[in-house]
């Protein structure tokens, strides 16, 4: 026994020399430094736009530790990249940035992009287009099917952003406690099950029926990405009752954003609609047409700051030219929109009495494949027919040029207009207040 002992003794004291002896520790462990690879222009566009001005990093190439490994993804295709940054940075950062400055967006913006090529596939067929991570990362998933150019995915990609941005807002400062109990028997987590018929008694979208959160965080993202027109068109087919409500939450939503950040919504929503028309323009006339979801365009004149200076020169050469018949006063135009296939030149001037009288000038419009118009004179009232030799500087510019509708906007955001241009010249434009 004795001998066995000493044994395991002389062995384990042999194994201590051979380990100190044979083992080199002092050595570099291979694979633990990460993925390595040189910055390209790309990565210094990103940095430069985004990492030190706001602090946010974007990570584009793949990374496992990033997703969720029970879900088939797809890498990004790295040339949808940059112009997706761009539209980010132009429709999302800049308006927040000229609304509530720069520290706004270094204080609560997600620090970390995280890109993704294809879409997530979820149980229950459902899709995710984007998530938010803690307030600290955005995942944005369908980058590959991405086109600047194509305003349906753009908003696709800009209501996501918008959508798990005010999710961040709403995690640093809640929104009003009334704002569930609008619609509070509507909420179900069944919501993917449940149609979106004629607004459900008072939700924006399909997904704003899964929460209280998720239903403020749409209001966001639909008012901000559809702006002014395309949110009044979906509200215009519903229900009394539904639209009731709606117009409750969105009180709500502006009213938040005014009292927790200082931001003037409708004001952020003009910024982020002229950002989104600068690559992808939704023609005025979607909106502004023959019994369409507004007939009118008011107040055309100088006096409503903006006007081109080639639009003006003939505003007042017309004006000139009626003050020269009996010293009649012009004051502003209007277009009105009738019957299918025209539109009316309204004229508002007053006669040698001071006296308001209206003048009525009724054009067909020919419009070509690309929403370009023609003007040609159909009829002309009472009225018209004794202004028409004054002002024929104005009706000769609308009949001798091909016109294209644009979105227009005050210095300071604070109002939207439609007007038209000269197809030919774009400097040369004139607009106007829509409506009914």
């Amino acid at each position: 026994m004795k001998n066995i002992y000493t044994l395991l003794l002389a062995s384990l004291f042999c194994m201590m020399l051979s380990c100190k002896k044979s083992e080199n520790l002092n050595k570099e462990i291979i694979g633990l430094g990460g993925d390595t690879w040189a910055q390209g222009p790309l990565d210094q566009w990103l940095f430069t736009n985004f990492t030190e001005p706001y602090n946010i990093s974007v990570k584009y190439r793949w990374d496992g530790t990033e997703y969720d490994n029970s879900k088939t993804l797809t890498p990004v295709k790295i040339d949808k990249v940059q112009p997706l940054m761009e539209v980010v940075k132009s429709v999302w950062i800049e308006p927040y940035v000229a609304e509530a400055g720069q520290n706004f967006i270094k204080k609560y913006a997600p620090k970390n992009y995280i890109l993704v090529g294809s879409l997530q596939y979820n149980a229950g067929g459902t899709v995710t287009l984007g998530e938010a991570g803690g307030g600290v990362k955005v995942t944005l998933f369908n980058v590959n099917n991405f086109s600047k150019t194509d305003r349906e995915i753009s908003k696709r990609i800009l209501k996501t952003i918008h959508h798990e941005f005010t999710h961040i807002l709403n995690q640093t400062i809640n929104f009003q406690k009334e704002f569930p109990q609008v619609t509070p028997a509507g909420y179900t987590a069944d919501w993917n099950n449940r149609p979106l018929v004629a607004g459900n008694g008072g939700f924006i979208t399909q997904y704003s029926q899964a929460s209280p959160d998720e239903d403020f965080a749409e209001m966001t993202a639909i008012m901000l990405t559809e702006g002014k027109a395309g949110y009044e068109a979906i509200l215009k087919p519903l229900p009394a009752p539904a639209i009731a409500a709606i117009r409750t939450k969105q009180d709500m939503v502006v009213n938040y954003f005014k009292q927790s950040y200082g931001i003037d919504f409708y004001n952020l929503q003009n910024r982020v609609q002229a950002a989104l028309n600068q690559n992808s323009p939704l023609l005025p006339s979607t909106y502004l047409a023959f019994g369409g979801l507004y007939t009118t365009v008011t107040g055309i004149s100088p006096d409503l700051a903006g006007q081109s200076a080639d639009f003006t020169a003939v505003f007042n050469a017309a004006k000139t030219g009626l003050a020269g018949l009996s010293s009649r006063v012009l004051s502003n135009v209007a277009l009105v929109y009738g019957a299918a296939g025209q539109v009316t030149l309204r004229v508002n001037y007053l006669n040698s009495a001071g006296s308001a009288l209206v003048a009525n000038f009724t054009y067909n419009v020919a419009t070509d494949a690309n929403g370009n118009i023609n003007l040609t004179l159909a009829t002309a009232d009472a009225n018209g027919l004794v202004i028409a030799p004054g002002i024929v500087a104005l009706t000769n510019y609308l009949t001798q040029n091909k016109f294209s509708y644009k979105w227009f906007y005050s210095g300071d955001f604070k109002s939207e207009y439609i007007g038209l241009h000269k197809t030919a010249d774009v400097n040369s434009f004139f607009f106007g207040v829509y409506g009914n």
